[in-house]
């Protein structure tokens, strides 16, 4: 990305040293000459970040930051003293400070990791964006505050390479998370590539995971490169890592650690540049308490951790779940279905033990034995179809039925006024008019809605 910075620099000569640096980097530079010119252009926008002397002819830091925060950002000289002999920490605004006398080399140093900073926070600006656009990401679909908060997190953590620690039960789309931060990382382009670490035993795991030399065990008639080395600069996602043998974990820290692994059967290792993220549905901490888990590893994988929230904590979110499997079913060929009133109001009241995977297979199911245009709730699985999970029976109320209940009781409130019936209800008087004559609701009592 190329800036265009003005740099307000009383000494001519530091000035153009500066000019040259900046240039050198390939962005555009624009010595400021006087105070009137810099508010001047301040005002016009007509530079990306300002590069200003303390001591700068009539520059006022305050006034300053007032015009160019947060459109434009600073990165500030001062004279070196003795409270202040190390850069200083950036303040809001600020990309950086540096202290006169400096080399250029340290000055090249600061430019680069404050226009690095600079384009991080863009680009971080930008998928926000587009995540208000949306109600997903990657996949992953929801605009409850949990789901919110998530996409946040992968936003913020997306462009560095640092390990990420996915944790979740169950069908609550960790895999989905790992992809949304290779995705929007600055790797995308590279492989992602997930390994399930309970699905495989020991050895194919350390196989998979480092690779093996020809000979290392029974079977292995050429040498394999590992996955780890195999994604390039892209991400690894250890799926379940809980799982993974104990042994095999110390080799794994080994390998973190160092950024190498040694092939099975063989005295060489070899480096990797792939981004780890790990996922889990275990209890990490409690592993380690009962010793399976170690807590050295915990600690190298655990720098940034999101918690998916299970899908009985953000109902709000099913419907559009919902509609979004549909749509995927569509495109698949499949009819194009829609979900009647009471079948919504039923997927809305079940827990969902098995998450949102659970959702996606009983949609799925309802697309493939159904035969009307909407969904309905004969076409649900029989858990949902008679209300039994947890080993119980329940009664789900309808929407009809929570609807004609709350009409009846604001009528009763109300004195049989409709206008304050509607209004206390938030509808419109055609509404309530409607809905009466609808229910029956002239001389009703008000239904029994099962609990």
């Amino acid at each position: 990305m190329r800036y265009r910075i003005a740099i307000a620099e009383p000494d001519r000569t530091c000035a153009g040293i500066c000019a040259r640096i900046v240039m050198g980097l390939g962005h555009l530079a624009n010595v400021v000459e006087s105070p009137a010119d810099l508010h001047l252009a301040i005002g016009r926008g007509e530079f990306d970040v300002l590069l200003a002397d303390e001591a700068f002819p009539g520059f006022n830091q305050r006034e300053v930051m007032r015009k160019a925060t947060p459109r434009i950002d600073v990165i500030l000289i001062g004279q070196r003293g003795p409270a202040n002999e190390a850069p200083g920490a950036p303040s809001q605004g600020v990309l950086e400070r540096i202290w006169k006398p400096f080399s250029a080399e340290e000055f090249r140093g600061v430019l680069e990791r404050a226009l690095e900073r600079k384009r991080l926070a863009q680009e971080n600006a930008l998928l926000r964006e587009r995540l208000a656009a949306r109600h997903e990401l990657a996949g992953l679909v929801g605009s409850s505050a949990k789901m919110q908060r998530v996409y946040e997190l992968i936003v913020k953590v997306a462009p560095a390479r640092h390990p990420v620690l996915v944790l979740g039960e169950s069908g609550t789309g960790k895999e989905l998370v790992a992809r949304a931060i290779h995705a929007f990382g600055p790797a995308s382009g590279e492989p992602f590539v997930p390994i399930d670490c309970g699905a495989l035993s020991p050895q194919l795991i350390e196989s998979e995971l480092f690779g093996h030399v020809r000979g290392a065990f029974t079977g292995a008639n050429q040498n394999r490169t590992g996955l780890f080395v195999a994604a390039g600069r892209g991400s690894v996602f250890l799926d379940e890592i809980g799982e993974l043998p104990i042994d095999l974990q110390a080799k794994l820290l080994r390998a973190l650690q160092e950024k190498e692994v040694r092939p099975l059967g063989s005295n060489q290792r070899t480096p990797f540049h792939a981004r780890m993220i790990a996922g889990t549905n275990q209890h990490l901490e409690a592993a380690i308490t009962r010793g399976t888990f170690r807590k050295d590893l915990f600690f190298r994988l655990n720098v940034v951790t999101i918690k998916l929230p299970p899908l009985r904590e953000r109902k709000e979110d099913i419907p559009a779940l919902a509609y979004h499997f549909l749509e995927r079913l569509a495109g698949d060929g499949s009819s194009s279905k829609g979900i009647s009133y009471d079948t919504l109001a039923r997927l809305m009241a079940y827990d969902w033990p098995g998450n949102v995977r659970e959702l996606e297979n009983c949609i799925q199911r309802a697309v493939t034995l159904g035969s009307g245009s909407e969904i309905q709730i004969h076409d649900l699985p029989s858990s949902l179809q008679y209300g039994l999970w947890g080993g119980e029976s329940r009664s789900i109320p309808t929407l009809r039925q929570v609807e004609k209940r709350a009409i009846l009781e604001a009528l009763e409130a109300t004195d049989g006024d409709r206008l304050r019936a509607a209004k206390l209800l938030g509808i419109g008087k055609t509404t309530i008019y409607r809905k009466v004559k609808e229910y029956g609701l002239q001389n009703s009592a008000p239904p029994e809605i099962p609990h």
